[in-house]
């Protein structure tokens, strides 16, 4: 009686075996844990990502690479805020994900005209980005070259000041892969 056959790396994946692992490190913040075939996409996207390996899956979509403003819409680069949905790592400490680039622009925008509304932008933006974790003579600079006047008070400007916030924050984007499993079109009788 001749021995059953014994699987080798060219037979085709069975039903029964694991799902595939993650080749990169990220958070779901939003939505059902990641399937299988989510996982596949991830793992496909994440070879062309030299820098920032990393993702935040939400209901819909999952994003990888890019900074990470905008994989967790959060163009101000915020610690926290009320309508959060999660926290992930960054360089230095966590920072707020929000659901939509709406979202994070809402709680960026409230936190700077409630708290720091009255105060010189100058002085906002030494609170904001401490020189313990950045490079706050620079950031001033940067945010003079896209014309924020630091003598002014941040309500007064505010517009101007989001914007130059999110461009020094950078914005760049990464890959978006959508989540679940892949649709197959109805084949017509």
């Amino acid at each position: 009686m001749p021995e059953p056959a014994k699987d080798t790396p060219q037979d085709s994946p069975k039903p029964s075996q694991d799902p595939p692992k993650l080749t990169i490190h990220g958070v779901v913040a939003e939505g059902e844990p990641l399937d299988a075939a989510t996982i596949v996409k991830i793992n496909e996207a994440a070879k062309g990502i030299r820098k920032n390996r990393t993702y935040i899956a939400y209901k819909n979509e999952v994003r990888i690479g890019g900074t990470l403003a905008w994989r967790a819409n959060n163009p101000g680069n915020l610690r926290g805020a009320a309508n959060e949905i999660a926290k992930v790592p960054g360089a230095k400490g966590y920072f707020a994900v929000f659901p939509t680039l709406a979202e994070g622009e809402k709680a960026q925008r409230a936190l700077y005209l409630d708290h720091y509304g009255t105060w010189m932008v100058k002085e906002a933006i030494k609170k904001l980005t401490p020189s313990s974790e950045n490079n706050t003579e620079k950031y001033i600079s940067d945010l003079k070259k896209q014309g924020v006047d630091m003598e002014k008070d941040v309500k007064s400007q505010i517009d101007l000041v989001m914007r130059a916030v999110k461009v020094n924050e950078g914005s760049g984007a990464g890959i978006i892969v959508q989540r679940g499993k892949t649709q197959t079109p109805d084949k017509k009788s």
